[in-house]
Parts: structure tokens; C-alpha cells; sequence
């Protein structure tokens, strides 16, 4: 289902036209081996210990209410979920022979129907929101959400945000699509 996508897009207008509430306050957080530090500012990316970038994720915060982000125990993956008024993106950061990689996951992926057919929900999507959980394993970590449909029912969800292993292919913005994958979506 494009809605969310299409909340995200509008979020991301409405801040390009300078509707949006204040910025986010910068903050580092700094991967457990300490190597690397995730950099939430103007925008989010990987950096090596001396501030060297490494990857970008979102060159522009405009418009962004949150963002979560954790570290996998290994320091090989973040995963930053970027919350807008109407919608949330997830995307990663991850290391490999070859070095840093950025992945995103797609908005396919969200069973909307499914969930709101299970919590008896109907309507048009109007917002969809999701935090980062715990990490399973350097690998897994859990995430949890909510949908709310016309007519303001909200419909809590859960799922597990996997690190496939499997090579993704590159979206126009340079974002590996496949490479993260939810499964095991179900209602909280």
C-alpha cells in the first residue's frame, strides 16, 4: 500500500514549505566497539571516531518530529526509523567486506490490510508510526507501531526488522531495498 509513502511525501513538502515545527536537537550515539557514532543533525549519517563520513542516511531533517535509532551489540548495523506527523521510515546502516551500505525498507512490506482486517479496522490509513524495540541478535531487532484509520481507530502492531544477508538492488537514491526485510508482523 503507497499511503504511507504518500504520507512521507507529504510530510517532507509540507517542511519544504516551511510549515514544519522546529528542528531536532543533535545528538551522537556512539556504536558499543565505539568505532563509529551515528550523527542525528541537519541530517543522519555514519561517521568514523575521528568524524569522517561514512554514510548518509537523510541529508535534511526538515519536517522530522523524531528520531530512533540503535546499534546492533556487534556495531555492524544501525537501524534509524525517521518519524514524520503521518508516517515513518525505517532505514539502516550496516558494515561489510566491501564497507558502509545504506538500506531501506519497503513500505510494502507493511501488511496494512491484514492488520486491520485482525483488529476489525476500517477505513482509509490516515497515520502510521513505529518505534525500534530491543535487538534479538545482531541481526533481528523488533519494532513496534500503531496505524490509525479514518474515524481515529488505532491498531497496535509488532514485527521483526531482519538483516537478510541477501545482496538488495539500489533505488534511485542510493538505498539497498531488500536488505532489510519486516517478518512476523502481528498485532499488539
Amino acid at each position: 500500500m503507497r499511503t504511507i509513502l504518500t504520507c512521507l511525501l507529504a510530510s517532507a513538502l509540507v517542511a519544504n514549505l516551511g510549515w514544519a515545527e522546529g528542528s531536532l536537537p543533535p545528538r551522537e550515539i556512539r556504536a558499543p566497539d565505539g568505532a563509529h557514532t551515528l550523527e542525528i543533525g541537519i541530517g543522519v549519517r555514519v561517521a568514523d571516531s575521528g568524524g569522517s563520513n561514512l554514510v548518509t542516511l537523510a541529508n535534511n531533517l526538515e519536517g522530522v518530529q523524531h528520531v530512533d535509532a540503535k546499534w546492533s551489540p556487534d556495531s555492524h548495523f544501525v537501524v534509524v526509523v525517521i518519524s514524520y506527523t503521518r508516517g515513518s521510515g525505517v532505514e539502516a546502516a550496516y558494515m561489510d567486506g566491501s564497507g558502509w551500505h545504506k538500506a531501506l525498507q519497503s513500505d510494502t512490506d507493511l501488511p496494512v490490510d491484514e492488520l486491520a482486517r485482525q483488529a476489525g479496522a476500517s477505513g482509509r490509513l490516515v497515520a502510521q508510526q513505529c518505534r525500534l524495540g530491543d535487538w534479538l541478535d545482531s541481526r533481528r531487532i523488533t519494532v513496534n507501531g500503531e496505524l490509525v484509520f479514518s474515524g481515529q481507530k488505532k491498531v497496535g502492531y509488532g514485527y521483526t526488522l531482519v538483516f537478510t544477508g541477501e545482496p538488495g538492488h539500489l533505488d534511485p537514491g542510493g538505498f539497498e531495498e531488500g536488505v532489510i526485510k519486516g517478518i512476523g508482523y502481528h498485532l499488539r
